[in-house]
């Protein structure tokens, strides 16, 4: 998250936090109750200044359960670069690849397709932004349906979101296209990709 920081910072942004949750490491609320102390942090440095918040992949459910489990400020906009909305097809295949889940070790289980669908968006305008190819191999075909190698597009969708794009770049490079970081801060800016 190194180039969303900078290119944020670019932007104007004066103070940004870009804390790492290793979604394979910890429970979701455990990383969750994590991320809630740095937004707390950071809104704490800036009393009354408005709080914008920028997730990829996992990230975007990790926000989706700190603000469904913890008093948070309320944050103006938030923008979700791929995120397994509505779990990933990907996660299934992994933990089938790898089943160390019979070992009581589950890594893959907190984004399985249907999982995160209960949690509510964080409250504010949310964007979200996400990769394909416009086809329906998209980028990786054994997913199925158009998807950015790693989370489908319909996966990456919400019903409640304020605005939603996809974008012809892969999921891990999300973070460092300058086109997609554009869009990130014209969302920020104006609440519209």
């Amino acid at each position: 998250m190194w180039w969303v920081s900078r290119r944020l910072r670019a932007a104007g942004y004066a103070d940004v936090a870009m804390p790492t949750f290793g979604y394979h490491l910890r429970a979701i609320e455990e990383n969750a109750a994590a991320a809630a102390n740095s937004i707390r942090a950071l809104a704490g440095r800036h009393p009354g200044a408005r709080v914008d918040v920028v997730t990829h992949s996992y990230g975007g459910v990790l926000a989706r359960v700190a603000w469904a489990q913890h008093d948070l400020p309320a944050p103006r906009r938030t923008v979700m670069m791929s995120p397994p909305t509505r779990g990933a097809v990907a996660a299934m295949y992994a933990r089938k690849a790898l089943p160390v889940h019979h070992f009581g070790w589950d890594p893959f289980g907190q984004i399985l397709p249907g999982v995160p669908d209960p949690w509510p968006l964080p409250p504010g305008e949310v964007g979200i932004l996400t990769g394909g190819t416009g086809t329906a191999r998209g980028m990786n075909p054994v997913l199925g349906d158009d998807n950015d190698g790693t989370v489908r597009v319909d996966e990456a969708r919400h019903e409640g979101a304020t605005d939603f794009a996809v974008v012809n770049v892969q999921h891990t490079m999300m973070i460092m296209a300058p086109r997609v970081l554009d869009r990130v801060v014209l969302f920020l800016e104006r609440g519209k990709f």
